[in-house]
Parts: structure tokens; sequence; C-alpha cells
């Protein structure tokens, strides 16, 4: 006789069976009724037993025949996107479609003409907030807000992003740039040590830059030495030196730098956890997560006092000023601060528009936007020019006309920035942001019981209510049908085995952007036309002012640089949402790639396979074959090494490097 306990579990097991089987016939209706491609898998994306299950399940499934899973188990993945990458859609014939299971409908995107669509219909299509609550860890912030109190958050936080600020962004990149290529190369430059790790340097550049220009924090450089265990590297070049950025505040545990990186470290563990549970786990990754968590919460509400007084005060703002900007944006100014007379009387001052929590989420999410994207982007050029030595050549030819020679002390940010934009520096900018950018998936999504009407590959199509919308910037930067392309560089050793096999779009070549066909540059120029119009009739469609909202309708890239139409290169997102710190990340990217090649070649480490004494006696043939073995074990670790979390980074395995004096180069061909 079965036990009461048994009978329980055995119809709770039938319960949720019959409710899996009830979502999914009307999800599969739906997306029947949608007219819009669609795949059946047996897992919702988002699921958190799918989350768990993954790594045992999948190595299961691939043994299975293809013909029994395809097209299905490709998208099964939580990190199809870049495993597949273009081919997914290729292979359904379609560049949207929507996937299929018990727990919901989601529509994947890789067509410019339906992204245009979304973006621009916020109202129909607003952002799935739920997803981004991992970021309120301090409090609601710009990307984590949707509707009205995104418009609030997104009206105080874009005044202090302008071309003056940018001023201050180009000098303090060229300042941390030095210290940077310092660290590469010793006091007196002549140094080439193998870099292990260039994140850990281009993660060093840009919170130093951020912390400075957003928080006025000056930050230094530590004695930075690859080891196994970087952290400890850190935690103890953050107790040996006596720069005052490491100078501990009385009442803290940590350093302010050393609070910061820990925590961004272990952010995801910050996120996933809760903090109530975090602070009671006895691990020493735990431990040190929480402490960080609360050190710098600690630091950024000093930070925030301080400036409070300070705007009370009604002194003088200097530079960027995130912080200030953040703190008078919501209401807070030397004439909103009740007089004492006013205090006896029972008066109280204005609400703020941001609480202080909320200012110091914005604070947060700032820091970590501003910093971890532009970090990405300067390792991956770097590893990219490293493989790539005929771009790096250009690129540094580029260099050598807009500086002529001149120290950069004698940099100027009005003379000398244009011309960046708008030379091979742009276009290394530019195609770095393309095959890696830093969201490689921007969500969207549709309110229950509102389906939405949408144009999908030039049919009438219905988005279900209720449905996860996933543009994929991954795919829709390597859709043949808005890139110049050529045939593959060499149809040997492939990019990626399965995408884009028949042209060069898996490849890093920054040349594409460059313009030398008239009718192509005149073609640029309308389509960069198109787009502020189009952003422009949305917004008084919606009875909104952009430039209130701070919303910047120009172009990603030069006006005399390739620009493909609209809703097919999303490097800073699309629409209202896009990027509001995307000046500030350009100008950074390109000052520190103008210091290190107008000095530097930058070229892949060989040391798994020869000393550097066994190099210099190698003639060209045993060299060209060594480095080939280096770029082909790159090109391997990018392409399986590559992991979400938060952005799209390089988690697993290193590319090493080495960078050295121009004209010592040994890879130079």
């Amino acid at each position: 006789m079965l036990s009461y306990v048994g009978i329980a579990f055995l119809g709770a097991v039938i319960l949720f069976a019959w409710s899996n089987y009830r979502s999914f016939s009307k999800n599969l209706a739906a997306a029947k009724a949608s007219n819009i491609r669609y795949v059946i898998v047996p897992f919702y994306y988002h699921s958190p037993v799918w989350v768990l299950i993954q790594p045992v399940l999948m190595p299961i499934l691939r043994k299975l025949p293809k013909s029994w899973t395809f097209p299905w188990l490709n998208v099964l993945p939580r990190e199809f996107t870049w495993d597949h990458l273009f081919s997914i859609y290729k292979d359904l014939g379609a560049d949207s479609f929507i996937v299929v299971s018990p727990g919901g409908n989601m529509l994947w995107t890789a067509d410019a003409q339906t992204i245009v669509q979304i973006t621009t219909r916020r109202n129909d299509f607003p952002k799935p907030v739920w997803m981004y609550s991992m970021l309120d860890i301090y409090g609601k912030n710009l990307v984590s807000s949707e509707g009205q109190i995104w418009r609030t958050h997104r009206k105080i936080t874009s005044p202090p992003f302008t071309e003056k600020s940018n001023h201050a962004v180009w000098a303090e990149s060229i300042r941390q740039s030095e210290f940077m290529l310092e660290a590469f190369t010793g006091p007196d430059g002549q140094k080439s040590p193998t870099i292990e790790n260039a994140r850990k340097y281009s993660l060093r550049v840009s919170l130093n830059v951020i912390s400075c220009v957003g928080f006025g924090k000056q930050l230094s450089w530590p004695s930075l030495k690859d080891t196994k265990d970087e952290r400890n590297s850190i935690l103890k070049d953050a107790q040996t030196s006596s720069t005052d950025d490491v100078v501990m505040n009385a009442g803290h545990s940590m350093p302010y730098n050393t609070a910061l990186e820990v925590l961004l470290d272990h952010i995801l563990i910050v996120i996933v956890i809760p903090r109530s549970i975090l602070k009671l786990i006895p691990l020493k990754r735990t431990r040190l997560a929480y402490q960080s968590f609360t050190e710098w919460k600690m630091y950024m509400n000093e930070m925030f006092q301080a400036k409070k007084a300070e705007v009370i005060s009604g002194r003088e703002q200097v530079g960027l000023d995130l912080m200030g900007a953040l703190i008078k944006g919501s209401g807070i100014t030397d004439k909103s601060a009740p007089l004492s007379s006013e205090v006896e009387k029972g008066r109280t001052p204005p609400k703020q528009l941001l609480s202080d929590e909320e200012i110091i989420g914005n604070a947060f999410v700032f820091l970590v936007a501003g910093h971890e994207t532009t970090a990405n982007s300067i390792e991956f050029s770097f590893l990219y020019l490293a493989m790539n030595v005929s771009s790096q050549r250009h690129l540094q030819k580029d260099l050598d006309a807009i500086f002529n020679g001149r120290p950069s002390s004698e940099w100027d940010y009005e003379r000398d920035i244009p011309k960046l934009f708008s030379s091979m520096a742009g276009a290394v900018m530019n195609e770095e942001l393309r095959l890696i950018p830093p969201a490689p998936n921007i969500p969207k999504c549709t309110l229950p019981n509102m389906p939405q009407r949408l144009v999908v590959d030039g049919k009438e199509c219905i988005v279900p209510a209720d449905t996860q919308i996933h543009i994929c910037a991954l795919a829709v930067h390597r859709n043949p049908k808005y890139w110049p392309s050529n045939p593959p560089s060499d149809p040997k050793h492939l990019v990626h085995p399965t995408s884009n096999a028949d042209n060069d779009l898996e490849e890093f070549r920054p040349e594409r952007w460059l313009q030398e066909d008239v009718k192509t540059i005149k073609a640029t120029i309308d389509n960069q036309k198109t787009s502020s119009k189009l952003d422009a009739q949305s917004a008084t469609k919606m009875g909104e002012n952009l430039a209130d909202l701070g919303i910047d309708t120009t172009s990603d890239t030069a006006a005399n640089l390739y620009s493909p139409m609209k809703g097919a290169y999303l490097p800073f997102s699309e629409g209202y949402r896009a990027c509001i710190g995307r000046r500030f990340a350009q100008v950074e990217i390109l000052a520190v790639l103008a210091v290190i090649f107008t000095q530097y070649s930058v070229e892949l480490a060989v040391d798994d396979w020869a000393t550097d004494e066994e190099v210099e006696k190698m003639n060209e043939e045993e060299r060209r074959e060594l480095w080939w073995k280096a770029k082909n074990q790159a090109m391997q670790t990018m392409r399986t090494g590559m992991l979400t979390a938060i952005t799209i980074q390089l988690r697993k395995g290193k590319v090493p490097l080495k960078f050295v004096r121009r004209g010592k180069e040994r890879f130079d061909f």
C-alpha cells in the first residue's frame, strides 16, 4: 500500500506534468499563430532547473543522433548564441525565430528591420526589468528601471555626459595608458615580459579612469605581477603600497580600490546569493564577497555624504562628477537645504527625485558599466591586433600620420579625437565591438495579454503576449545582409567551423570599415541620416524630447567609415535605451590604442614552444611556423573560452602577449 507521502508525491508529479503540458500547449498555439519560424525545446532558457541540470544533461543529449535533436538541441544551451553565432539562423532559414517551451516563448532576432521596430516602440516592447533586478544590490538605477521611473533616472544621469567631460576622459585615459605601458615594459620601456592576462591591466585602466573622472577618486598603479592567484596579488599590493588610494579610512577593513576590485571579481556571488544568507556562509570566497560588498557600500556612502555637503555649500563642481550630478539632479542643492529657522517651524525640504539608495545604486552601475565593458574592448583589441599583424601595422601607420611624432603631452582632444575616429583606430574599435559586443543579447519583452504586430522577415507577424525577446547582437553583427565581406582569408583555418564559413565575417578585419568608394560613402551618410530621422520620429510619436532625455542620435561610427543600416550594429544598444556612456567609452578606447601603438607593438607570446633566446636564433620560416602555432591556439582559446558573466568575457584559458618596442618585432609578417 502506498504511503500518504508517496501518494502526495505522485500527485504533485502529476499536477506538475499537467501544468507544464497546459502551458506548453498554450505557448505552442501562440507560436503557430504568430507566422514566425519556431523551434520546440523541452526546457525554458531561464528555468532554474535547467540552469542546474544543463552541465549534466547536455553531454548526454549531444550523443543522440542528429536526426533526433536538430535543430532544437542547438538552441538549448544557455551559451548557444556564442556557440553558434549566425549559423543557427542560417540553418533555420530565418533571421528571427521563436523558441517554444513549457516555461514560455522566446523570440530571438538577428534582423535589422525587426530590431528597429522593437527598439523604437518602447511602450510595446519594454525592457524586462526583472532580469536586471540583480543590479539593484545598492538601489534602483537607470539600468534596472522602466517607464516613468526610467525617464526620471535618465534625465538626472545624462547631464554630465558632455563633450566638456570627454576632454577629462581623454586626458585621464592617456595618463592611465602610460602607467599601463610602464607596467608592461618597465620604467625604461625596454623590457618585454610575457603578459599572461591582459585583462587584469585593461580592468585597472578602466577602473582608474571612471574612478577619477566620474567620482574624483584618483587611483594609482600598484606593482602588478602576473601570478596564478591574481586576487592574492592585488591584496598583497594593496597592503604594501603607500599610495593614497590604498590607505584605509578609519572604520574600514579594506582600502577603497581593493574593496571595489574584490567586489567586481565576486559580483556574481553577491548578485545570486541573498545578502542575509551570504554573510552566514563560512567559505573564504563568500566571506570575501560579503566583506567587499559592505566595505564598498560604506565608501560610497561616505563619498555621497561628502559630495552632498559640497553641493549644499554651493561649491563649484569640476569635471564629469557623476556623484555630484546625481545629487544635484535629484533635487539636493544649496537652496533645498532647510534653514534652521525653517526647521524650527516644522518645514521640510522638497522631496528628493532620487532616494539616497538610488543615487548610490546609479553610482554602482556607472562604475560597473563604465569599467567592465570598456576593459573588455581594450583587452580584445590587444588580442585581435596580436593575431592580425597587417592590421596592426596599418593602425600604426595611421597613428604616425595623426600625431607626427608629437609626445602625448602635446595631444589635443579637439584636433586629434576626430582624426582617430575617422582612421584605422576607429575601424579597429568598431570591428572589435562588432565581433564581441559588450552585451551579446539585448532583452525586451511583450507584456501579458498584449501581443504585438511586427513585420518579421518581410511578413506581417504577431509576437505572442508575455514573450521574452532577445535582440542577438552577436548574430546581427555577422548577418551577411548588412556587412561588406570577402571570402575567408584562410579556408583551412576557419575562425568558426560553421558560422559564415563562406565569408570573412567571423574574422577580425577592420579594413572593412574603411571606405574608398564614393558611392559607398554616400550610402553610409544616408544610413546615418535615416537613423537620426527614425529616432526623432519615434520620439515625436511618444511626445518626448530626445535632448531632454540625453539621448544621442548621432551615428556610432565616423562619417567616412562604413555605417551599417540602422539596427544592424548594436555595440551600445539601440534606441531609447542606448548606452548613456557611449562617447565616454569610445574616447577611452581610442586614447589607449593611441598611447600603446604609437610606441609599441603587441605580439602573441610563444613561451609554450620556444624561449626568447631560441626565437632570436630562428629564421623567418621557423618564426612564421611558430607564430601560426600561437595564433591557432589563441583562436581556439577565444572560440571555446568565452562565457557571459554580465558581459561576455574570456573566462576559460588565456592568450599571453608581449609588448615590444616598434622596430624590434619578432613576427613582422
